[in-house]
């Protein structure tokens, strides 16, 4: 079982009913936006309801609850090559992290994830940060509707992402403008590690290294930023 806490989270995780949802607490008395729907929404799906004080909230939970704290199903994990069996459309975008450190890092590039419509996630199960409460908390709950998938080897799943006929891209300084690169229908990118960026053997995988390049003094951005970035980039309407 999982926590999910803060009114974002919990919102969508009720939209998109992907989790079971075993109990929720709510802080006494409280009113405001948006609490009724959740209200609504949870009695509707008959979850469990416990009004309770504030000291209980936070002793449940580490982070800004805003008055609710939820017990919910383990983040779900998609097999990859399930995924790709079940993908019907030619034209997908999935975004792979490459041992990305930062909880919340990983959440802000979910949140531009499902913003620009990605279409899977795609993380290692080891040497990355997990999917627990500080990526919940900076996605404000996208996650939940994004396909995640956990992998145990990065360089194997590219391999099987080409023969899906996807075009692999890494993110690097080195590489070509993201202005210049010519999407194909199917396009894998591969985000790096908050120090390091990617691995040697990662970026040897790769069919493309593309880059933001650099306007300014500063030498790079956070890997959630350029996410952002690059996402805008892959999914903008060619003039």
């Amino acid at each position: 079982m999982e926590l999910i806490f803060g009114r974002h989270p919990l919102t969508e995780a009720l939209k998109a009913k992907k989790r079971t949802i075993r109990k929720l607490w709510v802080l006494t008395g409280l009113e405001g936006e948006g609490v009724h729907d959740i209200l609504h929404e949870a009695k509707q799906r008959g979850i469990p309801i416990e009004w309770t004080s504030r000291d209980h909230l936070t002793r449940l939970c580490r982070g800004n609850h805003q008055g609710f704290v939820a017990q919910a199903e383990t983040t779900h994990y998609q097999d990859f090559e399930s995924f790709l069996k079940n993908l019907e459309s030619k034209r997908a975008l999935l975004v792979a992290f490459d041992e990305i450190q930062d909880p919340q890092n990983v959440g802000a590039i979910l949140r531009s994830a499902g913003f620009f419509g990605v279409d899977a996630a795609i993380m290692p199960k080891w040497r990355n940060a997990p999917i627990a409460e500080g990526a919940q908390r900076a996605s404000s709950g996208a996650m939940e509707h994004i396909n995640l998938i956990q992998v145990v080897n990065i360089v194997q799943t590219i391999d099987t992402a080409k023969e899906a006929g996807f075009e692999v891209i890494g993110a690097e300084m080195e590489g070509q403008a993201i202005w210049k690169y010519e999407r194909p229908d199917r396009v894998l990118l591969v985000l790096g590690s908050e120090g390091k960026g990617l691995r040697r053997l990662v970026r040897e995988h790769c069919d493309q290294l593309i880059s933001i390049p650099r306007q300014g003094p500063l030498d790079s951005l956070n890997v959630s930023a350029a996410a952002a970035i690059l996402l805008y980039e892959l999914v903008r309407p060619s003039s």
